[in-house]
């Protein structure tokens, strides 16, 4: 298939799926933030709440555009900030206030989803928690992210990303034999459970479509990070099995590796089916090991995984790593070169099928980040406009739609509360 096959029925003003419906966020960090880009990314309207001249701690996390501000820290040109809030309007007011409070109610009666993630009981106290809410739209659909949910023993704890991988097992298990527990990077969980967040948003909108009612809906990293953790708690509660670590391989079968090639890069291999086994020895040129005792099956080659592995390891280090991927894949081998980011964005797989994308922005001019992953063959989504600059839609927002004049707009701004 063509791109242009896929998208033969696509309609050509499409804002995405999910266009018409308002996000409200007052968020910070990752989880609640990719919330909303993934409502943004499928043409939802999504404003954003910051604290006035502080904003969202993202915004001052290296690494930056420029650095022009601040001494060397501009707060609309950081990289994180740019990524996971690309698409959304912003504004700044301080739900700390009765006045931002009030502010705060009169946007939430408009909006369809509201999503927070504090620390649960934080925003019962400003009076803005889900029953306040829907005192004033009885249809929203409010969304909470927490670390560890609204209820439970450690409930009221902060939830970070790296903590959630510790409690679920995933860490137990991410390292080298011998080896301490390892973290896995790039907030995993933090983006998870903002998928998972979102998801739930949606099935609730769906539920809101079909009975009018809104819902509460509650989402913690820990719980994403048990959520993805495959079979491991029904087989250790239930068959008495743990995982130990073993690295980048496993121990169902081989060759399951990272090895390194002659030029100093890397690869990926993932070979331990008995239909792939074959495959590898064909292009390593030896025939001979596919009926061998010690590798003609993937329990044999479980039990002998170290000779396994150094053969396959041995044969890739004599070719660089390029040459291994190609001959591997025309051999219908799963196996990947190990890219860095700045290869990620320059692969030509990602730049056709768009996981990687180029998007405009009125100072720094063509960016590159990251695509939207669902592809919608009749109303396309598209990552719609870059992240917003802190309170850049104030005067939209609350002047041409909340009404307030401009002598209302100067006080709140004078007692920065917007």
């Amino acid at each position: 298939m063509t791109r242009d096959e896929f998208y033969r029925e696509a309609d050509p003003d499409s804002r995405g799926p999910l266009a018409g419906y308002r996000v409200l966020e007052v968020t910070q960090a990752v989880a609640g933030p990719v919330v909303g880009t993934v409502f943004a990314d499928l043409g939802a309207d999504v404003l954003r709440c910051e604290l006035p001249g502080q904003g969202d701690m993202t915004r001052w996390m290296e690494p930056f555009l420029d650095g022009d501000l601040d001494g060397g820290r501009n707060p609309n040109a950081a990289c994180w900030h740019m990524s996971v809030n690309r698409g959304k309007r912003a504004v700044t007011l301080d739900i700390r206030t009765p006045d931002g409070q009030a502010i705060f109610r009169d946007l939430a009666r408009e909006a369809d989803v509201l999503v927070e993630n504090f620390t649960p009981g934080s925003m019962q106290a400003l009076g803005l928690d889900y029953p306040a809410i829907r005192a004033i739209n009885p249809a929203v659909v409010y969304v909470s992210v927490s670390g560890f949910g609204q209820w439970g023993p450690l409930s009221a704890m902060r939830g970070v990303d790296t903590v959630a991988q510790a409690v679920s097992g995933m860490m137990s298990m991410n390292g080298v034999p011998g080896g301490d527990p390892l973290i896995s990077t790039a907030n995993l969980i933090d983006h998870l459970t903002g998928w998972q967040g979102a998801m739930g948003a949606m099935a609730a909108l769906l539920h809101r479509e079909r009975t009018g009612e809104g819902q509460y809906i509650d989402v913690a990293l820990a719980d994403t990070a048990i959520y993805a953790s495959d079979q491991r708690i029904m087989a250790a509660h239930n068959a008495g099995r743990q995982w130990p670590r073993m690295g980048n391989s496993i121990d169902l079968g081989a060759p399951m590796n990272c090895y390194r090639c002659r030029d100093g890069g890397h690869v990926f291999l993932f070979a331990i089916l008995d239909t792939l086994w074959p495959r590898v020895c064909a292009v390593m040129g030896r025939e001979d090991l596919i009926d061998d005792p010690r590798c003609n099956g993937m329990r044999a080659r479980a039990q002998n995984r170290e000779f396994v592995d150094q053969i396959t390891a041995d044969w890739v280090a004599a070719h660089d790593r390029d040459d291994v991927v190609r001959r591997l894949q025309a051999a219908g081998v799963s196996v990947g070169p190990v890219l860095d980011h700045t290869e990620v964005a320059q692969y030509e797989q990602f730049l056709e099928h768009e996981s990687v994308i180029d998007m405009q922005h009125p100072r720094y001019g063509t960016l590159r980040t990251y695509g939207v992953v669902p592809k919608f063959s009749r109303t396309p989504a598209r990552v719609r406009g870059p992240a917003p600059d802190m309170g850049q839609h104030n005067d939209t927002v609350y002047g041409d739609e909340l009404g307030l004049d401009a002598a209302r707009l100067a006080d709140l701004r004078a007692r920065n509360i917007i």
